[in-house]
């Protein structure tokens, strides 16, 4: 025998899925059977989950960012209002920048530590930022951003997982580079996507673009005919010229 108290409990306890099936039918005339909308109910419910992140969970210096997916890949006509988005708890402050200050580190230091933080604790959670993202989360122009990441990147010989790296956007050229130089010492593909963050698919297609350069550099082809006749551009063409040269002054080696 039904106890209709306990189902109307269960109803009770329900009332938010309830009040979503309910202006499915009133206020957008849904229009399939009861087990669709639930369905449709199910989906929504653990999507909304997905996306939600506990308040209570975070740190203190914590906070919440919308990210881009690291799968989304930008193209013609994909704007940010259609782009998937993923949420990540990222770490404005921590106690690691307190021991770098105790420490005697400068605040250009530390701001440079949060960077790279910031954008490697995004990436483990699916998540890429940009540099306005960094620069609306601590406070500097984005120009400084960009300096860091740059700086961070030569003087570690690593790749940072931004945006402008992992999706290929704009004339970032650093993280080919440290590609191509791991190539040149031998450093199977598969370590390099894992190191710098990119696909072995990625990795393959600068390693053939670098080797098409060197063998028209080895002709005594102009830089202007090698990016022409390769359609890339005339600063990535002289990014890998100065690598040959310099490997060749080296024996070979990077």
């Amino acid at each position: 025998m039904i106890d209709p108290i306990a189902e109307r409990m269960k109803r009770k306890h329900k009332g938010f899925t309830n009040a979503i099936k309910l202006m499915l039918t009133q206020e957008y005339k849904f229009m399939g059977s009861e087990r669709i909308q639930d369905m449709f109910i199910e989906d929504l419910m653990n999507e909304y989950n997905k996306h939600i992140k506990d308040g209570w969970k975070l740190d203190a210096g914590q906070t919440v960012w919308w990210a881009v997916h690291k799968n989304e890949k930008p193209g013609r006509g994909i704007t940010i209002e259609n782009t998937r988005m993923v949420p990540v708890i990222l770490s404005i402050a921590s106690i690691e920048d307190l021991d770098l200050r105790l420490n005697g580190y400068s605040a250009k230091e530390i701001r440079r530590f949060k960077v790279a933080r910031l954008l490697k604790e995004a990436y483990e959670q699916d998540g890429v930022l940009n540099q306005a993202d960094i620069s609306q989360l601590i406070g500097v122009s984005s120009g400084t951003i960009s300096k860091d990441i740059r700086e961070i990147q030569a003087e570690n010989n690593e790749v940072l997982p931004y945006r402008g790296t992992i999706h290929d956007i704009g004339p970032t050229l650093t993280h080919k580079k440290i590609i191509i130089k791991q190539f040149l010492r031998n450093v199977p593909t598969p370590e390099i996507a894992r190191r710098t963050y990119h696909s072995e698919e990625a990795c393959d297609r600068y390693i053939k673009s670098f080797k098409r350069v060197k063998k028209l550099h080895d002709d005594k082809v102009t830089l202007e005919n090698i990016a022409s006749d390769l359609e890339m551009s005339k600063n990535l063409v002289r990014e890998y010229i100065e690598i040959i040269e310099e490997s060749k002054k080296n024996g070979g080696k990077q």
